[in-house]
């Protein structure tokens, strides 16, 4: 019973996979397959994908498998972007649903369609890295926030705010406020999401993962034409690929005013506890220590001060000494 409970889930993730990320345009391949099964925590073997593909087109569900310009599947879709957006703008203007009715209808509409297709991929997301982050963001959560940017619109977010408690052991609040979402950017280890508030010429960006909730209005977003990496509190650094990456546990010392900029650069959970010195604060996360971590607690050290471990605070040390000789001897 439990293998058999296990294979219809996997037919079910298979057919997900390919509506996300497939269409005629974007075919994958059985390693692909794979790979995205793999993330859900079931093992596959070519073998037994293309069996289940063959099981999946005995019901409504149509896979097709082509050889150019690549080999691999697409899902056939019922509707085109174009037919999307005229349900959605029809479901905005409609004055015959409540704003519960609206909710629950735009729900099942984006589970249907399946949104996003691979031209809203397209025209909502920037690769500003080659590797693929593993977050734990929501997949709702990321559909809607493509949606607002496709369609323009102004969003209300709910996401997290870490306040310094007396011990590491503090809860997370939740706040809202409203914004010009702009562009979904994949970076080296994280989604963000770029936005605007009051002012369209000033960018910000929050990790995807932080927001918990989006509400799409119907009111035009602000146009921003200028470059997502000057987006305040964006910063990629650079991941040297062949160098061994380790984790651990980092402590951070700051103003209790630096919180939030503290707590947007990572996107694993963060914990804050108020320091002994009044008005300072530390934060503990575990973290990748990699060059991305490094290049921004070098940028940042005016802000942050790094507590432990003793190996990053010394390897910071020995970077700063090196910058100041570089720049006392004579050219």
């Amino acid at each position: 019973m439990e293998e058999n409970t296990g294979a219809r889930t996997r037919l079910l993730l298979i057919v997900d996979i390919l509506k996300i990320y497939s269409n005629e345009s974007n075919v994958l391949s059985i390693e692909e397959i794979c790979a995205h099964l793999e993330n859900y925590g079931y093992k596959a073997t070519k073998r037994s994908i293309v069996s289940d593909i063959k099981s999946i087109n005995t019901t409504t569900q149509k896979i097709i498998y082509v050889t150019s310009p690549k080999k691999g599947y697409y899902i056939v879709r019922d509707y085109t972007l174009s037919s999307i957006d005229t349900m959605l703008t029809a479901l905005y203007s409609s004055d015959m649903l409540s704003a519960a009715d609206r909710s629950n209808v735009e729900r099942s509409l984006r589970h249907i369609v399946s949104i996003p297709t691979y031209d809203l991929l397209l025209n909502t997301t920037d690769r500003v890295s080659a590797d693929i982050p593993h977050e734990p963001a929501s997949r709702e959560i990321v559909m809607a926030l493509r949606q607002a940017i496709h369609r323009k619109k102004k969003a209300i977010l709910t996401y997290t705010v870490t306040s310094p408690g007396d011990s590491f052991s503090s809860v997370e609040a939740e706040e809202k406020m409203e914004v010009n979402p702009i562009r979904i950017a994949i970076s080296v280890n994280s989604t963000l999401l770029v936005f605007s508030r009051n002012n369209p010429n000033q960018a910000e960006c929050m990790h995807i993962c932080r927001i918990k909730n989006v509400e799409i209005l119907d009111d035009d977003a602000q146009p921003y034409n200028g470059d997502i990496f000057d987006a305040k509190g964006f910063f990629t650094g650079s991941v040297i690929k062949d160098r061994h990456r380790t984790a651990g546990w980092v402590f951070l010392k700051f103003r209790q005013e630096h919180a939030e900029f503290v707590r947007n650069f990572f996107d694993s959970p963060i914990q804050i506890r108020k320091d002994e010195n009044e008005g300072y604060c530390v934060a503990k996360v575990y973290s990748v220590l990699d060059e991305r971590l490094v290049g921004w607690l070098f940028c940042c050290s005016d802000k942050v001060e790094t507590v432990a471990p003793k190996e990053l605070r010394d390897y910071l040390t020995e970077r700063a000494q090196t910058v100041i000789q570089s720049y006392s001897e004579p050219k």
